[in-house]
């Protein structure tokens, strides 16, 4: 008998005996169902996680980089430092967009969170306002659902104009078109010119959909330009990739000079890129990964020595059979494969379980955050759904060669005496 024929065999009875004890088998297959569970559901979360993240990140591009008082990095041990840095001003942008060159933009902007716009009855609070040079559009993919964005010439004039997000423009006036109508803010009536698309409820960051965009001029006009109220951010636009270095390196000189820092001191300032906060986000993602494998290591070693109980279990019922077997001619071989079969098919059929609960859970995840109109997507990554069955797999294995190895060593004539 060669091996394929042993291994048909060998299949055939342990899917016998499985379906003889169809409640134990059961019970020993829940065991690693949860591990494999466990692990696949970490792992989809970071999976998903990392992919939105990423995709966030995308929309910066890895054109731009962005001058703040604050660097994207592990700011905790010089938290103080950067908190008292000077923020980035208007007089830092109007030199970064005189002097530089290979650039396609250079946007100014301050936002201010926790605001309230009112229009008529209607009135909504903790909008997050921004006031914005006219290069942001060409900086950022705005995408409009009606209407357009600010002028240079209303930008300058810092006309009382305003683009929003889908939700404001919903909730102040609905049923009719927004644009044209007016809001108002700081106690000034603007006019609504643009509607963003509507973009979701965002996990990372406030949302396009309650965000009001107005030139930064007129904002100048409701906040003091030398006070530390809001947030301020130079945002700039390199015409490709290759330039960027250069355009970084005169960033800092530029700004340098404006500050008139002397050669030897310390910038005061941040240059930050897309690049700086995916290397913060990879670490983050590795200690996720280590912490639910680690998690996920114990679920399956509970599993595991399930299937090794039941597996000692099955041998010693089963004794007076493979007694029986081994006087007609069964090797040691046959015996051993027998039961090593029947326990990696309670692991693989456990982990496929598992699997089904993972794509329930995945499911019913995605349907309450479509409902919650949560801009966030579920991924289960082929690469994980392998590794799971390879695992139930290998753990099959371990568990349970050492009963299978105990069944091929028992003398015929022993085992068959057994009752």
């Amino acid at each position: 008998m060669n091996f394929f024929q042993t291994l048909r065999e060998s299949y055939g009875i342990a899917l016998r005996v499985i379906l003889a004890s169809r409640f134990r088998s059961f019970l020993t297959m829940l065991g690693i169902s949860i591990g494999i569970f466990a692990i696949t559901v970490i792992s989809t979360l970071v999976y998903s996680l990392e992919s939105a993240i990423t995709d966030n990140l995308a929309s910066l591009g890895n054109t731009v980089i962005y001058v703040h008082n604050w660097p994207w990095k592990d700011n905790s041990q010089d938290w103080f430092k950067y908190f008292n840095r000077p923020k980035v001003s208007y007089r830092d942008y109007s030199h970064l967009k005189d002097r530089l060159e290979n650039v396609t933009g250079v946007c100014f902007e301050m936002s201010m969170g926790g605001q309230k716009i009112k229009s008529g009855k209607n009135s909504l609070e903790n909008i997050s306002a921004k006031g914005v040079t006219e290069e942001y559009i060409s900086i950022n993919d705005l995408k409009f659902t009606e209407g357009r964005f600010f002028t240079p010439i209303e930008s300058n004039a810092g006309r009382p104009v305003a683009v929003v997000g889908a939700t404001i423009a919903d909730k102040l006036f609905p049923g009719v078109n927004p644009i044209g109508r007016k809001l108002l803010f700081q106690g000034k009536k603007l006019t609504i010119i643009g509607v963003l698309k509507k973009e979701g409820a965002g996990l990372f960051g406030p949302s396009l959909d309650e965000l009001l965009v107005i030139p930064y001029t007129l904002m100048a006009g409701f906040v003091n330009e030398d006070s530390r109220s809001g947030d301020k951010l130079i945002t700039i636009k390199a015409k490709d990739y290759e330039s960027l270095p250069l355009v970084e390196d005169e960033t800092i000189g530029i700004i340098r000079a404006s500050r008139g820092l002397k050669p030897r001191t310390e910038d005061n300032f941040a240059i930050n890129k897309q690049e700086m906060l995916m290397e913060e986000l990879n670490s983050i993602f590795g200690s996720l990964r280590m912490g639910g494998i680690f998690i996920s290591i114990l679920s399956i070693l509970v599993g595991g020595f399930g299937i090794a109980n039941i597996m000692f279990v099955s041998v010693k019922e089963r004794t007076n059979e493979i007694g029986i077997q081994k006087s007609l001619g069964a090797t040691r071989m046959f015996i051993l494969t027998q039961f090593m079969v029947e326990s990696v098919l309670l692991c693989i059929l456990g982990g496929i379980l598992g699997l089904l609960l993972v794509f329930l859970v995945a499911w019913g995840g995605q349907f309450l955050l479509d409902y919650l109109d949560i801009d966030f997507k579920i991924l289960i990554s082929i690469k994980d759904l392998i590794f799971s069955i390879g695992l139930s797999v290998l753990i099959g294995l371990i568990s349970g060669f050492w009963p299978a190895n105990v069944a091929s060593k028992m003398n015929p004539v022993e085992a068959i005496r057994t009752k």
